[in-house]
């Protein structure tokens, strides 16, 4: 993981450490989101491969700010930006029983077909995958299962 101190930040002027990595030119926009999947053969050869490889497995994120900065990349068959990153879980649904706000758990996945599901998005959360530590930010709503689980929806950020 690549952590740079950026200038001031706030009246306390305190430094903000910030994560960047990098991502092709046609994703680099403030607020898009990605799961990083690891990295792939045409990586091999890259000269930056180690700024560019720094994610958790698995994890999602978004991104906060794009730099003026570019390299080539094998992978993408254009160039790379440097962009800022922040980690993003995305809502997810939880057992009303371990939906306890501030608990940390592992992620334990929802086991339903059901596509039409109208919480299926929530239930199968892309960038949370099952034993995935996770901290309960918040807890939302009970959720309408049609199989009968005791669901409520929740925010939750990635355990460290």
């Amino acid at each position: 993981m690549t952590l740079k101190t950026r200038g001031a930040f706030g009246h306390t002027g305190a430094f903000v450490v910030v994560q960047i990595t990098l991502v092709g030119e046609r994703q680099a926009q403030p607020g898009h989101e990605f799961v990083y999947r690891g990295p792939q053969p045409e990586c091999t050869p890259c000269k930056v491969r180690g700024a560019c490889l720094n994610q958790e497995l698995g994890r999602r994120y978004r991104i906060t700010r794009v730099r003026d900065v570019a390299h080539p990349c094998l992978l993408n068959e254009e160039r790379a930006r440097v962009v800022e990153v922040e980690p993003m879980p995305p809502a997810t649904s939880l057992s009303s029983r371990s939906a306890i706000e501030g608990a940390v758990l592992a992620y334990e996945k929802i086991i339903c077909a059901n596509a039409a599901c109208p919480n299926f998005r929530t239930c199968h959360p892309v960038g949370i995958e099952p034993g995935m530590r996770i901290r309960v930010a918040s807890v939302g709503p009970e959720l309408e299962c049609p199989l009968g689980y005791s669901l409520v929806s929740a925010q939750v950020a990635y355990a460290e």
